[in-house]
C-alpha cells in the first residue's frame, strides 16, 4: 500500500480517458521515486477507466470513484481533499510528464521553506505526442504578489495549468477551484496559492501537454467565455490598473469597454499605476526569455519524448 502520509501525492482527475491513462502513469513511475503516492480520481467515468488501473498493480496507486460526475472542478477539489502528501502534483489524465521533473521541482520546495508554488513549461503536442511548439511560464524566482501582479495586469496566466505545478499542502488549506470560473478556475487557485508564498519556474519544460478534441480545454472553455472571466478576476482581486485597462480596451470588446468606463478613474491611480508599471517590465523580461530560450528548448524537445515501447 501507498505510504499514509508520503513526501509526494501526484492526483490524477479523470474522465473517460482510460486509454490516456497508462503513459501518464508510466511517466510517474519513470521519475525513479520512493516516497509517493499516485492518487487516481475517477469522475463517474463511462469507459473502462477502474478496469484500466486495476490492472496497473501498482502499490503507490490509490483509485477513488465518484459516485456521480462533480464536474472538472468539483473533482479537482476531490483530489485535493482525498491527497496525503507534503507536496501535491496535478496531472491531468492526458498529459506525460518529462523524466525528472518531480525531482527538480520537491528539491526547490524541500530546501526553499518560502516558496508556496513551482512551475515549469511545457511542451504542446498532438494527440500522438508529437512536439508542436513550448510554452514557457513566467521565468525566474519571485514574490507571490509579483507574479499575482503580472497576471491580472497582463490579463493573462503566467503561472500554466494543472500539470505546471506542484506546490506545499499546507499552503492549499482552505483553497478550492471555484466552479464560477471555466477557463479560470486553475489561475485562480494558482493565485490563491502565491498570496501564502513565492513562486519558482524550474525553468524548463516539465511535461508534453496532449492537445486533442476531447480535452477539457477544448469541450468546456470556449473563447467567448475568456475575456469576460478575465475581467471578473481583475474585479474580483481589485486589481484594476492602467494596463488591463488598455488590454481590455484593445481585446475585450463590449465588456472590456465597459470595464475601462466603470474602472479608469481608480484604475488612475498612484498605487495601481505602479502596478502597472512593475507587470509591463515583467512582461517585456518575460519576453525577452522566451525569445532567447525558445529555439534552446526546441532543439532539445526530440531527446525528452518518453520511449513509447515502455510505457507501462
Amino acid at each position: 500500500m501507498a505510504c499514509e502520509e508520503p513526501l509526494l501525492t501526484i492526483a490524477i482527475p479523470t474522465f473517460n480517458s482510460a486509454h490516456f491513462l497508462p503513459d501518464a502513469v508510466a511517466s510517474i513511475i519513470r521519475q525513479g521515486l520512493d516516497d509517493f503516492e499516485i492518487l487516481i480520481v475517477d469522475n463517474a467515468s463511462e469507459d473502462n477507466t477502474e478496469e484500466v488501473v486495476r490492472s496497473f498493480e501498482n502499490p503507490h496507486i490509490r483509485y477513488i470513484r465518484n459516485p456521480s460526475n462533480l464536474g472538472s472542478c468539483g473533482n479537482g477539489n476531490r483530489c485535493l481533499a482525498n491527497s496525503r502528501g507534503r507536496y501535491i502534483k496535478f496531472l491531468c489524465a492526458d498529459d506525460v510528464l518529462l523524466d525528472g521533473v518531480l525531482r527538480k521541482q520537491l528539491n526547490v520546495l524541500e530546501t526553499r521553506p518560502e516558496v508556496a508554488l513551482v512551475t515549469c513549461n511545457y511542451l504542446p503536442t498532438d494527440s500522438n505526442l508529437n512536439i508542436q511548439g513550448s510554452w514557457f511560464a513566467f521565468p525566474g524566482s519571485h514574490p507571490g504578489r509579483r507574479v499575482i501582479n503580472l497576471c491580472l495586469s497582463r490579463m493573462a496566466n503566467c503561472i500554466g495549468g494543472p500539470s505546471n505545478i506542484m506546490f506545499r499542502r499546507s499552503a492549499s488549506a482552505g483553497v478550492v477551484s471555484d466552479n464560477k470560473y471555466r477557463l479560470l478556475s486553475d489561475l485562480k487557485f494558482g493565485l490563491q496559492i502565491l498570496e501564502r508564498g513565492a513562486y519558482v519556474n524550474i525553468d524548463e519544460p516539465g511535461y508534453l501537454y496532449r492537445r486533442h478534441s476531447g480535452s477539457d480545454y477544448v469541450t468546456n472553455c470556449p473563447p467567448e467565455t475568456h475575456v469576460p472571466e478575465y475581467l471578473q478576476l481583475v474585479c474580483e482581486y481589485n486589481w484594476c490598473n492602467p494596463l488591463n485597462c488598455v488590454v481590455a480596451f484593445l481585446s475585450g470588446g463590449i465588456e472590456g469597454r465597459q470595464f475601462v468606463g466603470e474602472h479608469w478613474l481608480q484604475a488612475c491611480a498612484p498605487r495601481r499605476l505602479a502596478k502597472s508599471l512593475l507587470a509591463f517590465a515583467d512582461f517585456l523580461y518575460m519576453r525577452l526569455r522566451r525569445f532567447f530560450g525558445k529555439r534552446r528548448v526546441l532543439q532539445r524537445g526530440s531527446t525528452l519524448i518518453p520511449q513509447q515501447k515502455n510505457l507501462v
